[in-house]
Parts: C-alpha cells; structure tokens; sequence
C-alpha cells in the first residue's frame, strides 16, 4: 500500500442484524487500498476503513454513542478542533473521525460544509446514518438502497460485493459520457449503483428512507463580497496564502507549466516552503524537446530562476490509451479526456525523485477565467456605472462598437432563437463533428447550452456550472496519485479560494473580457513579469497527433459487440484502417475508445 491509500464501506441494515464480514468483503473487493481494514457495528449499522489510520488517510472514531468514518485527507483539523470544543463538543482524540464525530454533534448535516479537504465520510448513530465526500468530488462515494439495507462505499465494486447484484455495464450512462452529458447526479457506469454527488449529504434510516440535500450552495455566495477593487490584492494573498500553507508538508514539488495557473501556485508556495523548511521547493516540468511548439522549457526555467526554484524535467512517453482496459476495470468504468497512464507517470517520476506531495494549478480555469456574459450580466442587473467602466477599458482594447452592441444585445435573445441562429450561419457544429458521427444525435443538446436560461441568469449559470457537473476526472487522478505514492494538491480547488472568486462582484472578477486579466494583477511581482505579459498560448496539437496509437482504435472500436448510438461505426472503421484522422476525430474517439475498452470487460 502506498502513500495515503484508504476507502470505506458502510451498510445500515433493515432486514438482517449487521454482520461486519459482509463489510470486510466490500472492503476487499478493492484490493489497492490495502488489506488494513478497520471495523466497527453501532446499532443497525456497520462501519469499515481501509487503509492508514495516522490522522491523515482513513480512521472510525472511538467507541460512543455516535461513530464516524473517514477516508482522505483534513486539512483544517485544528480549526475544526477549535470550534467544536468551544461549543461544548470536545474531540476525544485529533483523528479525523473523531473530530467528525464531535462536528457532526455541534452542527448535524451542515457539518461538512465546515471541513475543508478531500474526503468520504459516514456518521452513523445506530439508526441513522449520513454519507458523504468532499465539495468538489475528489474522493467518490457508491451507494444502493434496497429493502435489506443501504451500502455505500468507495468504489462501485465494493457495492456489487456487499449486495450480491449482477455486474453489467450502463449503456444509458455511457452515451451520456460519450455525448458531454454527464451531471454529478449521473449514476455509476455499473447498472442499479448511484453516485452520491459532491457536496450532498445523503441522510439515511433504517425504516426505508434515504434522502439527499446539499451541505455547499455556491449560488448563496455569489457577489456577495464587499471588497473594493484597492483591498483585492491582500484579500486573494490571505486565502490563498493560508490555502498554500495548508497543503505544503516538506517533501513537496509543484507540477509547473509556461502558463499562469501553476506559476501562482509557485509564486505562493516557493517562499513559504523556504520559511518552513529553510530549503527550496522544488518544481517536475513536462517537456517536449521534439516538439518545439509544445515546449515551454523557456518560460519554466524563467519562473526557476526567478523564485530560486529546483527544477526536474521529463520527456513523457505514455500515450492516451495505454493499458485502457486495466483502468476502466480499476474504476468500474471509463474515465472521460484524461490519459492515465500518462498521469500516472508523472506522479511515478515525482515519487521515485523522492518528492511525496505534488501540487498544481489544476481547475483554475473554472474558478476564475469563466468570463462569458459579463457585459449581459451588467446589462440585465443593470450595473451601469461598472457598465460605463467596461465600456471604456474595451474600446481602449480596440472592441467595436458593433461587438459591443452585440455585447449587450445578447441577453435578450431567446437561446433557442440564438442557437438556431448559430446553426443557419454554421457557427456550431458542422466544423466539429467528424464524418462518422450523427450530427442529428450530436445537436440533440443545443451547441450554446449557456444561451438556455434567461439572459439575467447566464453569467451566473456558467460561473455555478464547473461545480455541478460529474467529478470522473478529480476521482481517477486521486486515485492515480494515491497508487503512486504521492498526494495531489490542487489550491486552487479549495473551498476557501472558490468562494474568494466566487464571491466577487462581476465587474471586478473580470475587468475586461481578456483571459485572467485579474489573476494577472493579484499575482504581479509573485512570477515574472515575462510570464504575466506573455500574449501566446500553447497548444498541445502537434503532440496529440504524434501520439494516436491506431492499434487500441482498432482493436476496440472496429466492429464492436455494443454500439453507441449515433457512431457510423462503418465509415469509423475505414477511417481508422486509413489512419487519417484529424484532431476533431481524435477528440471524439478519444473517449469512444475507453467507452468500449470497459465494454470489452463482459
């Protein structure tokens, strides 16, 4: 077992007394988590952990009235400790279950809300039981409600060994994959298991009802900060100072990139490392010496420089569909766009350099580049002094007028007027769909899902929409990370700092439409000038399509045994023996392929 390996299973038994060994089976089904398991029965409930139990992986909570399960990591126990000993809920011990415990006491379902982390959890008092995992979804949760009980779990396997049920694969759920359409409410790829959705508690009891209600509700904090423009610069470096704080341990290297995102988390992290170990932090770049368009070896070894940082590179050689069949297995279904190998071999290269914490500035797209109907947003609510603002600075920037009046004039066009509009001009979906896909099939949802809702309402959709979907990819690079040894450390998803973004008024979180204009100031004097004033962008084509490896195309999608509806798999397959796809087509196929490698299971 390495790093900080663990899961957890629990039933609440209806029909039957509890019996633990039945858990230990749901435990051993997922036989990577090690074989440490940790068992406990209150009531008509059963609770089990696997893995480490030091205060940083998985514990139960000493005996009482109440036990609780935890599976990952908590990264503001003594905060947590504070407030509950101060409402008169005094932890028995600074573990994580036993501080749930106390927490669960203190403040009942709105508990989770308080912890900040990644983590699964179950409290149970005997006869009831509540579940769940952390606010973005980087642990998964699995449970089934029948008459004999409720199991959750980690994994969907484990669900399938606790209740006896057929495995067989979800069709309906696949095609959601395939086609984008996956929601957190989407359930599991294995027929009759659900996916407890990120932050949502799902409160359970013993006479037959199970119920879900969220602990976090993002659209509550929306604008609600009352910080001004001048007082934006110290109120980003407290959070995200303390978020970078919290996640560093002293062996810990930053995944670092040419771009913004990560040299932020580097601009943070590099000093505070330094004042907590009195050494440098140290940086593991890709680099991509036969591709001199990818690379950004240039830029990665200005930032270095700059913050005095210890720098390792790699070339990376795994390519996006190596092993695909293993990892569908692992994960009871296909994970959509990441390649796990080639992640896995990041983290393996992080490990064997000695490094057992790897931070990134993953997701930081989602939290604070989404600008997209800010000027309707202005329009609607009408903001006309931060109006009259954004105005000026985007005809400073040299928009038209024209585009500006389009600008305004959006929100109140209907969105299917706007997407038929879209679809006469072809400006949606004909340059996207390759020639082997229905593109009836494809347009079933429209192309501008944001134009749906009202005009009033869109900035606020596509700023609420990154933490309402499925959480597929933050699960499988956990686990990846896990199964390498190290832990993964993303700032920019957590909770305190989405809530920073989140809660900005409009016109600050987007000063003008270019992208991450704000973060650019807040973090000025933090990386290099060269990197914050750097126009260009890269791009990762050339490298992708040097890398598509015809023979797992072929092997799972040429005349597959289950189809996918809308795929001609006819013309896929001469495609394929031709070997001329473009990069739309291996966009498309890139999740086809692992749809079927998991369908080759049965």
């Amino acid at each position: 077992m390495k790093g900080t390996m663990s899961s957890i299973a629990a039933i609440l038994c209806r029909s039957a007394p509890p019996d633990p060994a039945l858990v230990r089976r749901m435990l051993a089904a997922a036989p990577h988590y090690g074989n440490n398991h940790t068992i406990k029965v209150q009531g008509s409930c059963v609770v089990g952990v696997c893995g480490e139990s030091d205060g940083i992986g998985s514990a139960i909570s000493v005996e009482g009235d109440w036990i609780a399960g935890f599976a990952g990591r908590l990264d503001n126990a003594a905060e947590i400790s504070a407030l509950v000993t101060n409402l008169g809920f005094r932890p028995t011990s600074p573990a994580p279950a036993d501080l749930l415990r106390s927490a669960f006491q203190a403040y009942g379902s709105e508990a989770p809300n308080r912890l900040r982390g990644v983590f699964a959890a179950v409290v149970t008092n005997g006869h009831d039981l509540w579940c769940f995992r952390d606010h973005l979804g980087w642990r998964s949760l699995f449970y089934r409600d029948d008459p004999a009980g409720f199991f959750v779990a980690s994994e969907a396997k484990q669900i399938i060994a606790g209740t006896g049920i057929l495995k067989e694969p979800n069709l309906e759920v696949l095609e959601l994959l395939f086609y984008g359409r996956l929601t957190k409410e989407t359930p599991s790829a294995l027929k009759g298991i659900k996916r407890l959705p990120q932050a949502t508690v799902m409160v359970v009891n013993s006479s037959g009802t199970a119920k879900a209600q969220p602990y976090w509700r993002p659209a509550e904090i929306l604008e609600m900060s009352r910080l001004s423009a001048d007082e934006l610069g110290d109120g980003f470096s407290e959070v995200f100072g303390k978020t970078i704080r919290r996640s560093l341990t002293g062996q810990d290297v930053i995944s670092l990139s040419g771009g913004i995102d990560s040299p932020a988390v580097a601009g943070f992290a590099a000093p505070l490392h330094r004042e907590l170990t009195g050494r440098p932090i140290s940086a593991l770049s890709t680099v991509y010496p036969n591709h001199p368009k990818v690379d950004e070896r240039v830029y990665i070894e200005l930032i270095a420089k700059y913050l005095e940082i210890d720098l390792h590179t790699f070339t990376p050689q795994a390519g996006p569909w190596d092993d695909v069949a293993r990892w569908c297995r692992l994960f009871d279904g296909p994970i959509p766009t990441l390649s796990l190998d080639e992640v896995t071999e990041y983290y393996k290269q992080a490990y064997q350099l000695g490094f057992r914490n790897v931070l990134s500035g993953d997701i930081a797209e989602a939290v604070f580049n989404l600008n997209r109907h800010v000027v309707g947003h202005l329009v609607t609510h009408a903001r006309w002094r931060p109006l009259l603002n954004m105005v000026r600075t985007l005809r400073q920037q040299g928009t038209s007028w024209k585009q500006l009046g389009h600008l305004m004039l959006t929100p109140f066009i209907p969105g299917w007027l706007a997407n038929r509009y879209l679809h006469f001009r072809g400006l949606d979906y004909p340059f996207k769909i390759p020639n082997w896909l229905d593109a009836r099939k494809i347009n079933e949802v429209p192309f501008r899902r944001d134009l749906l809702p009202p005009g009033r309402d869109r900035w606020a959709m596509v700023q609420l929409r990154p933490f309402s979907g499925d959480s597929l990819t933050l699960e499988a690079g956990e686990v990846c990370a896990m199964l390498c040894g190290v832990t993964a450390r993303c700032p920019f998803s957590d909770i305190d700092v989405i809530e920073f973004f989140l809660s900005l008024p409009a016109e600050l979180k987007f000063p003008d439409l270019r992208s991450k204009t704000l973060m650019r100031r807040l973090i000025r004097g933090h990386v290099p000038d060269e990197i914050l004033d750097r126009r260009t962008k890269t791009f990762f084509t050339d490298y992708i399509m040097s890398h598509i490896n015809y023979a797992p195309l072929r092997q799972f999608l040429v005349n597959p045994a289950s189809r996918i509806h809308g795929v001609k798999y006819e013309i896929l397959a001469d495609r394929i023996e031709r070997q001329d796809f473009k990069l739309i087509d291996y966009a498309w196929a890139n999740d086809l392929v692992r749809i079927h490698a998991f369908l080759s299971l049965w």
